[in-house]
């Protein structure tokens, strides 16, 4: 069976409750994130994926994610918070998802940030290990500041691991703008892709796991897409999206202390999402 594994966005909370639930599944359901035919993540995702791809123990991040001791980005600045300017451009829902997308780039592109690209592109380097791509199909995702086009980049690509991975996690007006090749990238709303991906990779099953809260509308789109393939009979998913615990760590996604009890509620979801992976593996 091919298999796609899709990761959601969700911060610093993400991060931890993705870990979570991955290691609930490769425990429960014999699950193993490495082993997906293609493994596409936005934002946290991406950086979680980068793990999976890297065939990284999951259940064992998720031991230390639960004693405080996990794999943090290190690239959260002290209260960071975003330019009411860019607030205004990213909750606005008029244009196409691109030009929506090139509106909030043009702004990211003006925004001045704490960080420069060297230091914000070194920090993943660091906390990947490397800046090769690993050698499972890893595809993290990110948004021309030009154009508004969502692009997945892959070890074809011709950018360094680091800095495909700190594009998918720029948050505009916190973090600066990854540039390669006379082009700039920022994690703002991507256009749907899950059917990109079954087509590429001939996919018969995708696994989502992504977050779903009010600040987070892009994890939505992604299953609602994920859910109109699946009545067509054309693919089977299992999504999760967090259960009942996920409201008492969703305040704040950028709470780098909130990791702590994600990951904990990530392993529950986990949990009780593996019938449903075991289900799908099986069909």
């Amino acid at each position: 069976m091919q298999v796609g594994l899709i990761l959601g966005g969700g911060g610093e909370v993400g991060i931890a409750w993705e870990i979570g639930v991955l290691a609930a599944l490769e425990m429960e359901a014999g699950f193993v994130a490495s082993a997906s035919t293609v493994i596409a993540g936005t934002s946290a995702g991406a950086i979680v994926g980068a793990y999976a791809a890297q065939g990284r123990a999951l259940p064992e991040l998720a031991r230390l994610e639960s004693l405080g001791q996990g794999f943090a980005s290190g690239q959260q600045p002290s209260n960071p918070t975003i330019p009411d300017d860019i607030i205004g451009a990213l909750v606005s829902t008029e244009g196409t998802f691109e030009e929506r997308g090139a509106r909030v780039g043009t702004l990211a592109l003006g925004a001045p940030t704490s960080v420069d690209q060297p230091t914000f592109v070194g920090g993943f380097q660091q906390m990947l290990g490397t800046d090769d791509w690993p050698d499972a199909d890893f595809r993290p995702t990110t948004v021309s500041a030009e154009t508004g086009k969502t692009t997945l980049w892959d070890r074809r690509s011709g950018i360094g691991l680091a800095a495909a991975v700190a594009s998918s996690c720029a948050v505009p007006g916190v973090f600066p703008p990854v540039e390669f090749e006379g082009d700039h990238f920022i994690d703002i709303p991507r256009r749907p892709f899950s059917a990109e991906l079954v087509k590429a990779r001939s996919l018969d099953a995708i696994v989502f796991v992504g977050l779903i809260l009010p600040l987070l509308a892009n994890n939505n789109e992604q299953k609602d897409e994920l859910a109109a393939q699946a009545a067509g009979g054309r693919l089977a998913t299992v999504t999760i999206t967090g259960g009942p615990g996920v409201e008492a760590i969703g305040t704040d996604l950028l709470d780098h202390a909130a990791r702590v009890p994600a990951v904990q509620v990530g392993l529950d979801d986990g949990r009780d999402a593996a019938g449903a992976v075991m289900a799908t593996m099986r069909t």
